[in-house]
């Protein structure tokens, strides 16, 4: 792929840089997800072997899953720390340093879900592992998708940030493969199956050798000339490099220093690009995307399908929502924001309330359950319009360098709390009102196009700075 003639546009390097990034960071995170269905019974029955063997006690089936429900949840806890800390980990080490700060608490995570099996056998040790695993994946939430976009030239910036999602779609795929029975989801090779994602890591921790630091980061550390040479190196022509290192020096300059957490919530002109931020990354996990993943099998069976039919039915699934998440590359750089965000919105509540009664009606017409496939179909084409991707770069569109970090962090920490809530909630909803648990979903997704259709400016081929001053009349922002 060659470099465009004005210096912007996608070249080589830039591409190279999106795929190493996603398959080494991005790739990991949504493996852990997609890895966790399959062997669920047999982690569960060497958990409470485990549980006896340390504490001489024998759990009921009840407790086990409470054990297995902690095992589980434990990912999101990591994540909510993860999220936390991610503010202070860019400011002080930068995208690259943090991204390879990942790699090394992924690697701790796949030591422990080694030595719980092999050397003791213990529950605690999984526990941790997939706490550590949870801590990387909010770091890659809030650093990847920043470090792509202040890569790429503005006109890419959607783009670039599609790779988060094509990344967690993709690893979810790769996951749900690995975990079959016909590979590592068996009772003698579980850990197998959970520790795979080291593989991808490792690839991007060689890759990383060859990762620049972002212009903007290196700027704002006044690394003025590092910044240059980074995107002489990106955009291969001088003039272009000098017109971008002299707008991100004009943004820079009487900016203030990298904005903590506490300094972001409190800075009232901000208020609204944060509700904005957050708003979508509460509405992404709270459109039923995890309530899909988590209990896909079991909405399959529910609707009558055997269980190894419901198997291959929810990987068919998880398929499409990667080769829908590709599309977002071409989606995000030829339509606006906007647009895109509001059907996607108003798409996923249509197939979500379709869905609720299409489950409900299932045993009475047997051919509803065929209904539902398509309507999941058509809930991940649509949820991979935007809501899908865009939760993950809009923050880098929205906001200046100084408080960038610190948003990508709360919208990463809003990510993982929603995550949290839906997997604690959704089957206690759907054991009270069964299917129309997924009316909440459908009610989320209105709120999001509501507030899309009031608040968003577009943020296609314009710059933060540009985009900034647009929300910092909070609630009384007018749209432009």
């Amino acid at each position: 792929m060659n470099q465009d003639t004005d210096g912007g546009g996608w070249c080589s390097i830039l591409l190279f840089l999106c795929i190493a990034v996603t398959i080494g960071s991005v790739l990991p995170v949504g493996y852990c997800f997609g890895v966790m269905n399959a062997p669920a019974e047999f982690i569960k029955t060497w958990a409470a072997e485990s549980f006896n063997t340390h504490y001489s006690t024998q759990l009921s089936d009840g407790q086990t899953t409470l054990l297995w429900a902690i095992i589980v949840s434990v990912f999101q806890i990591g994540g909510i720390i993860g999220s936390l800390c991610a503010a202070s980990l860019n400011t002080r080490f930068g995208r690259r340093g943090t991204l390879r700060i990942t790699d090394f608490i992924f690697t701790m995570s796949f030591l422990l879900f080694l030595l719980c099996r092999y050397i003791v056998k213990s529950v605690e040790m999984l526990l941790l592992g997939r706490l550590l695993g949870g801590v990387a994946s909010a770091l890659v939430y809030s650093t990847q998708p920043m470090y792509l976009v202040e890569l790429a030239p503005p006109e890419l910036s959607g783009s670039v940030g599609v790779f988060t999602c094509i990344g967690i779609t993709g690893g979810v795929v790769v996951g749900q493969l690995l975990s079959f029975d016909f590979v590592w989801g068996t009772k003698e090779h579980w850990h197998w199956a959970l520790s795979a994602f080291i593989i991808f890591v490792w690839i991007g921790s060689l890759c990383s050798c060859f990762y620049p630091e972002s212009p903007r980061f290196l700027v704002a550390k006044g690394r003025k000339e590092e910044a240059k040479m980074v995107l002489q190196h990106l955009r291969g022509l001088d003039q272009r490099a000098e017109k971008e290192l002299a707008q991100i020096e004009a943004a820079a300059h009487g900016a203030e220093p990298s904005m903590s957490i506490k300094d972001v919530v409190c800075n009232g002109k901000l208020q609204m690009a944060i509700i904005l931020v957050c708003s979508f990354h509460f509405v992404q996990q709270g459109s039923g995307i995890n309530a899909i993943w988590f209990y896909s099998v079991a909405t399959f069976t529910d609707a009558g399908f055997s269980t190894s039919v419901a198997l291959w039915l929810n990987f068919a699934l998880g398929v499409l929502n990667f080769l829908a998440a590709l599309c977002g590359v071409v989606l995000m750089a030829k339509f606006d924001r906007r647009l895109m965000m509001m059907l996607s919105c108003i798409l996923s509540s249509l197939f979500m309330l379709l869905l609720s009664f299409g489950l409900h009606f299932a045993d009475v017409f047997k051919w509803l359950a065929y209904f539902c496939i398509i309507l999941l179909a058509l809930y991940m084409l649509s949820f991979n319009m935007a809501l899908g991707p865009m939760p993950y770069f809009i923050g880098s569109e929205l906001f200046v360098i100084s408080p960038r970090a610190a948003v990508m962090a709360l919208g990463s920490l809003s990510n993982w709390i929603m995550n949290f809530v839906i997997g604690m909630i959704f089957p206690i909803l759907s054991d009270s009102i069964g299917s129309f648990a997924f009316l909440v979903f459908a009610v989320i997704c209105v709120y999001g196009f509501l507030l899309t259709y009031r608040y968003l400016p577009e943020t296609r081929n314009r710059t933060p700075e540009d985009v900034a001053p647009l929300m910092e009349n909070g609630f009384k922002s007018k749209i432009k």
